[in-house]
């Protein structure tokens, strides 16, 4: 069984972080069955990450909520409000869908 992850972003206007590198960072460790896409045709998915290059999180809408069974949230270098270097972002969060 599949289990699919929704990617959504915010408008990039203001990163301090590299959206890209640490969802490829996510996809690439990610454990077999999951997978993660921006398609949102499809849900209501597994999980959702949020990923805002700043800290404001400026993409939490509230139409995303019933996309995804849970939202983990990158805003700057912090996940779900949680501040952490950059470079551990991406293990925080696979450590997240692995614990849901």
């Amino acid at each position: 069984m599949r289990l699919d992850i929704v990617v959504k972003y915010c408008g990039g206007c203001n990163c301090q972080i590299d959206r890209s590198e640490i969802i490829r960072d996510i996809e690439n460790s990610l454990e077999t069955g999951y997978q993660l896409t921006t398609d949102i045709s499809f849900a209501p998915f597994f999980a959702g990450i949020l990923v805002c290059g700043c800290p404001s999180g400026c993409a939490q809408k509230p139409e995303l909520v019933d996309l995804a069974g849970q939202w983990i949230v990158i805003a700057g270098k912090t996940v779900n409000f949680q501040e952490l270097p950059e470079d551990q972002l991406a293990a925080t969060v696979l450590q997240k869908i692995k614990n849901r």
